[in-house]
């Protein structure tokens, strides 16, 4: 009984194996006789292509400069706070308007 069950799964799988390689000769060969563009479809494929890079462009410049007014505005803050903790322990004031630190009245 149990070599009746492992030849068919042989002769399956076999028959699988026969089937992926006629599936993948046709994507080969299909692919070899690919007919080339138009020219009309050739322009309209690289002004759509000239509309993505265009879009990425404008999209990586808003990214940059989101992140770099997050970045800006974090290092306010640490400078701010560092030189209040500094002015603090020599007995001064830090002025954020002056950027100075100055002796208290």
């Amino acid at each position: 009984m149990s070599h009746a069950i492992t030849k068919t799964k042989i002769n399956f799988s076999g028959k699988v194996a026969l089937f992926s390689v006629f599936i993948i000769g046709a994507m080969i060969t299909g692919q070899a006789s690919a007919n080339d563009f138009t020219p009309s479809e050739q322009a309209a494929i690289d002004q759509h292509m000239e509309l993505l890079s265009e879009q990425q462009v404008k999209s990586d410049e808003a990214m940059i400069d989101n992140q770099q007014q997050g970045f800006d505005a974090g290092l306010e803050k640490a400078e701010n706070k560092f030189m209040t903790n500094i002015c603090d322990e020599h007995g001064r004031e830090y002025d954020n308007a002056t950027e100075v630190c100055y002796e208290q009245k």
